[in-house]
């Protein structure tokens, strides 16, 4: 594998692994009930409460600064825009008989996660759901908090991570999601992300491996349920170039 394809290949990677935490199918979903209330709120850093001593500094925001610094090679991200599309709970290990939760429509929401925004709400019945399925853009825009290498501080850098020639991800009705765009000029693709308890049981029916993530506990329904990104430190000069490595994703 080329340099290049080792980059897209671990993007990828770390896409999956940061919103997969945020939390195919035979048919159609159906619509979610009118039953109770759940609300998925979005935030880049871990709650302070949760960090060492030593960490808990990050807590803080920390000011900008001038011209690039050479000899820092990490930093936080100022912002972390997602576009998002809708989202999916289902009650089977296998994602099938999707309920929809909320649906932004055809055109994306963009959600920042440093301003700790409400990701979605909708009225799903009541209980333990075993599978969350997330609609969301492929392109991930960034600014670093911070000057330093080749990234500079309020600038907004874009990747793409499903790129044009590559077909092996699925949507909720296991239809194949074409990929489009690349980091020079990324696209929209509207992809999308299986958290489950059982990745073996949604791979089994289609889905790539590569969008099949771990769902730690269910989902339970009424609540209120925090994503946060835990993301301090993720923004790295790669090889001449400012992007965003992986968080510490955690539901609570």
């Amino acid at each position: 594998m080329t340099s290049s394809g080792l980059r897209i290949e671990v993007r990828r990677r770390w896409f999956v692994g940061l919103l997969g935490v945020i939390l195919g199918c035979a048919g159609s979903p159906t619509s979610a009930g009118d039953v109770s209330s759940l609300t998925i709120v979005g935030a880049a850093f871990a709650p302070c409460g949760g960090f060492t001593n030593a960490a808990r500094a990050n807590c803080a925001p920390r000011p900008e600064h001038g011209p690039p610094d050479s000899t820092v090679a990490t930093g936080d991200p100022a912002s972390l825009t997602i576009g998002m599309y809708a989202l999916y709970i289902s009650p089977n290990d296998d994602c099938s008989s999707p309920v929809l939760v909320d649906d932004y429509g055809a055109t994306a929401s963009d959600k920042d996660l440093v301003a700790n925004p409400v990701l979605f709400t909708g009225n799903p019945a009541n209980g333990s759901y075993r599978c969350v399925m997330l609609k969301m853009s492929d392109v991930i825009r960034m600014k670093p908090l911070t000057s330093f290498g080749t990234c500079v501080a309020g600038t907004e850098y874009a990747g793409d991570i499903y790129r044009d020639g590559q077909t092996g991800w699925k949507d909720v009705d296991l239809n194949p999601i074409v990929g489009t765009g690349t980091d020079s000029l990324p696209a929209d693709d509207h992809v999308t992300l299986f958290m489950t308890r059982d990745t073996s049981a949604v791979i089994a029916r289609g889905v790539s491996g590569n969008q099949a993530i771990t769902l730690g506990s269910d989902l339970v329904v009424p609540g209120t349920t925090t994503f946060f990104w835990n993301g301090q430190g993720s923004v790295v000069d790669e090889g001449g170039q400012c992007g965003i490595n992986p968080g510490r994703p955690s539901f609570q």
